[in-house]
């Protein structure tokens, strides 16, 4: 059975990998690393019989491939940002939060989508207990994100 500590180290790991500046095939390497990681933390807590895992690993594997995508514009959105918030005006600041709003629907209307797959391949039951698992991952990580980064105005509050 999998372990809260084990999950918590696995996103931690995700978080460094977010704001470690390493080259290209370091990342690609760590990346693929915490991929099998969560794979395994996944299978570990649902403990799928012969007959569920054949059918659910092909669904997960698409369903991460699509999740990326989603999570690629988010972080573009995070990095954007970063590189703003000392000087973010109206017109950037509604930028960056329509960005992040629709990056949000995205990733609700996926995991929608990718419910009902996974409810037919293994049963409703099973498909909620995954994507509670999946939820608790993004909320773990967007948590540490949100810990990283400073609010809209946060820096000049503490200098005045």
């Amino acid at each position: 059975m999998y372990s809260m500590k084990k999950i918590r180290l696995f996103v931690l790991a995700l978080f460094c990998l977010a704001s470690v500046q390493a080259q290209k095939d370091e990342l690609q390497y760590i990346k693929e690393i915490l991929k099998k990681e969560k794979q395994e933390l996944v299978k570990d807590y649902m403990a799928f019989n012969d007959a569920e895992a054949a059918k659910f690993w092909p669904l997960y594997e698409k369903f991460q491939a699509e999740k990326a995508v989603v999570s690629k514009d988010r972080i573009g959105v995070i990095q954007d940002y970063a590189n703003q918030f000392k000087s973010l005006d109206d017109a950037q600041a509604n930028n960056l939060a329509n960005r992040l709003l629709d990056n949000n629907l995205k990733g609700a209307k996926l995991d929608k989508k990718w419910y009902k797959r996974f409810s037919k391949a293994v049963s409703p039951l099973k498909a909620a207990q995954y994507m509670q698992m999946e939820q608790y991952f993004q909320t773990l990580i967007r948590s540490e994100v949100q810990e990283a980064i400073p609010f809209i105005g946060e820096i000049e509050r503490k200098k005045g």
